[in-house]
């Protein structure tokens, strides 16, 4: 379960990436890295929420669809 978060958001990213030509590596992979951090997190402390699976799921797709807002236009 630790696996996953990180590894769907990179996949997310990597996909997303390069489908933009002329996107910058470094910059749009930032809400990329906070969405697999929070997913990460929320599946640690997924015990603790009331429901983990929407939870941890936005915590992973909101950031995601942020950076893919702001990216937009590179």
């Amino acid at each position: 379960m630790l696996f996953y978060p990180g590894f769907y958001a990179y996949v997310v990213w990597d996909a997303w990436y390069y489908a933009k030509e002329g996107a910058n590596k470094t910059t749009t992979a930032i809400p990329f890295v906070i969405a697999g951090f929070a997913g990460e997190f929320g599946a640690i402390f997924a015990v603790k929420l009331p429901v983990p699976t929407l939870t941890v799921e936005l915590l992973m797709i909101i950031p995601m669809i942020v950076g893919m807002i702001i990216f937009r236009k590179e």
